[in-house]
């Protein structure tokens, strides 16, 4: 998991200082909480900017015990996806959640760790589609010398030496856009890029130190490993999202949809 937070610009060089990072998200994190079968995830999301979190998630049991479950980095994406059909796996005690689906109905396959059970809460996961914001975190990157095939994998298949967790993916693909990204408590300098890679578009969040290759433009081909990662959209989060009227748009090509046809 370490390898993870590098992506996001944080070292945890030791156990102390992950469980620091964990205290610090406790304490300062957006608090959250759902009950399941009879004990209560309690969740904090450790909002640093630019999209960047910490997620640290508590366990109480039924007889009222508390004990830290994990601690993990995130990313709010930008764009939205799609999944369906799809199923969600929980592991209450280890305060994990696993989302396997299908991108928009097609063939393109996605399993990521959801990062907010705890605060969408059960209604969120009732509708046979799910809106979901996908970023994947880079443990390596690499802008390639030349054009290579689009490529998504799950790395256990393709490199199983590699893979540290199911939600653990090689990837392959052009930059649509990029962004530089700074770590507002760390300082580390980031790199947020949107890649086609045929099958799928999907946001990858790089440490710029952990870049090979030659220079990110759009255009490019990056190839990475990454650990993907998501959040689900409820109805709340989805009207948020409405930016109003695109001036850009001409209202001629409006009325033009909307012609009957005799």
């Amino acid at each position: 998991m370490e390898e993870t937070f590098e992506a996001i610009g944080i070292e945890v060089p030791s156990e102390k200082d992950f469980n620091h990072l964990a205290e610090r998200a406790g304490d300062q994190g957006e608090p959250s909480q759902l009950t399941r079968r009879g004990a209560v995830l309690h969740g904090r999301c450790w909002k640093l900017g630019e999209g960047l979190e910490v997620w640290t998630v508590l366990y109480e049991s039924g007889t009222g015990e508390i004990f830290y479950a994990d601690c993990r980095p995130g990313f709010r994406a930008r764009y939205t996806q799609r999944v369906s059909p799809w199923a969600l796996t929980e592991y209450d005690e280890e305060g994990e959640a696993i989302v396997h689906g299908y991108c928009d109905g097609t063939e393109t396959e996605v399993l990521f760790e959801l990062q907010n059970l705890t605060e969408v809460g059960p209604e969120g996961f009732r509708a046979q589609e799910l809106h979901v914001g996908l970023c994947g975190l880079a443990y390596r990157a690499r802008v390639c010398a030349r054009e290579e095939k689009p490529r998504w994998q799950s790395l256990e298949s393709c490199a199983p030496a590699r893979a540290a967790h199911e939600n653990d993916w090689s990837l392959t693909g052009r930059v649509l856009s990029y962004k530089p990204l700074r770590n507002p408590l760390s300082g580390s300098e980031l790199y947020w890029a949107y890649l086609d890679l045929d099958c799928l578009k999907l946001e990858v969040l790089i440490n710029r130190r952990s870049l090979r290759g030659g220079a990110l433009d759009v255009g490019a081909t990056v190839a990475a490993d990454v650990w993907l990662q998501g959040h689900v959209l409820d109805r709340r989060a989805m009207r948020s999202r409405y930016e109003g009227l695109d001036e850009s748009f001409a209202r001629a090509e409006l009325w033009k949809s909307l012609r009957r046809r005799n």
